[in-house]
Parts: structure tokens; C-alpha cells; sequence
């Protein structure tokens, strides 16, 4: 263990590992069927809260375009959709390079806690080596539940045999890093790499 005592290390994944924007799926789509404005599938999505039922493993993306396919008499086929929602993430080039060039050295043990669907992880793992890095994992569709909620801390407690006062949890959102600290994690709001390279050598003492 380092001197800081701290053991583990849990990462977020949209716009901490990888970033993401879900508007070039919003735009994609409408490129190839000009039924669907970005505007309207954006709507859609948020008020059938598409993110919450998928990232709890509620329903599925296909499910999803069947859904939307009726509603809107589109031509698009699935195939295309999917690829279109799946293609929406960018590298973390710096957090790669730490990871890679730093974590990996130690004896930290590496985690992720997401938000996420089973397209989109398979997606980043074919697509970012550097993620695979990071094997143990507790996903939202798998554990149908979603961070903010205390479930899901709690099954990544439970299941990882993680000692929160002895961890940190990294994540953009705010909310998510309230929980986290509600339950005794050290947290790091990941809102720029520096910022997050400066907390995170306080912590662990790792430059």
C-alpha cells in the first residue's frame, strides 16, 4: 500500500476514461434520414429517459430502434443506428498516458464504476485497448443500477471487497462524486487533466 494508504483507485468512464457526445449520434442519424431532426431524437431520448432504462439494463438499444423505427416510419436500419450510437466516444489521451505510464507500475488496484450499456462498453473495448487495462468492473446494466444511487456504490463495496476510506473515486459528474463521498470514498471531480493530476498526487503522493 502507498504511504497514503490508499489501495484503489475507481474510475468513471464517459468523459473521464473516454469523452463522449451524444450529439454526433443525434446528427448522424439525421444525415441518413431526414425524417428525424437531432432536436426530436434528443427529445425522445430524454423523455423516455433512454439513458436510465438502457443503463439499468432495462431495455436495450434494438428494443429502443424498434420503438423509434415505428414511431417515426424510418428508413434507417438498425445496423446504421447502432454503429451511429456506438461511435460517439473520443480518447482521454492524457489519462491514457497516466494510466499506461503511471498506474500501471503500481500496486494500486484499478477499478471502474459507469454508467453504461452493453453496446457502448463492448464499443470502448474493441476501440480503446487502454480501458481494458482496467479489468475489474462494475457496470449499470449489470447491476440494474445508475450512480447517483447508493446501490451501485454499494455493490462495488460489496462485490470488489473495497474499503472506501482507502479509495478514491474519480468521475465529471458532481452528483456522482456526492455519493461517493456521502459513503466515505476520497473523491476527484475530474474536470480538467491538471486539475485532477494535482488532487490526485495529494492523495496518493504519485506524481
Amino acid at each position: 500500500m502507498p504511504e497514503s494508504g490508499i489501495r484503489n483507485i475507481v474510475f468513471d468512464l464517459g468523459n473521464t476514461l473516454v469523452f463522449f457526445d451524444y450529439s454526433y449520434f443525434f446528427e448522424g442519424v439525421y444525415k441518413l434520414d431526414r425524417k428525424l431532426k437531432p432536436v426530436m431524437l434528443k427529445k425522445y431520448f430524454r423523455e423516455n429517459r433512454l439513458d436510465v432504462h438502457l443503463g439499468t439494463g432495462r431495455t436495450n438499444i434494438r428494443e429502443s430502434f424498434k420503438k423509434l423505427k415505428r414511431r417515426h416510419d424510418l428508413s434507417i436500419g438498425f445496423d446504421d443506428f447502432h454503429n451511429l450510437y456506438c461511435d460517439i466516444f473520443w480518447e482521454n489521451t492524457p489519462m491514457k498516458e497516466f494510466i499506461e505510464e503511471k498506474l500501471l507500475s503500481t500496486k494500486l488496484r484499478l477499478f471502474m464504476l459507469s454508467n453504461t450499456d452493453s453496446s457502448h462498453i463492448n464499443f470502448i473495448n474493441n476501440n480503446f485497448p487502454y480501458v481494458r487495462h482496467i479489468k475489474r468492473r462494475i457496470l449499470s446494466f449489470k447491476v440494474n443500477a445508475i450512480k447517483p444511487e447508493k446501490k451501485i456504490y454499494s455493490k462495488l463495496i460489496e462485490r470488489m471487497n473495497i474499503v472506501p476510506e482507502e479509495s478514491v473515486f474519480i468521475d465529471d459528474l458532481k452528483p456522482n462524486i456526492l455519493t461517493a463521498g456521502s459513503m466515505g470514498f476520497n473523491t476527484i471531480h475530474y474536470t480538467s487533466h491538471g486539475r485532477f493530476l494535482k488532487e490526485f498526487r495529494k492523495l496518493t503522493g504519485i506524481r
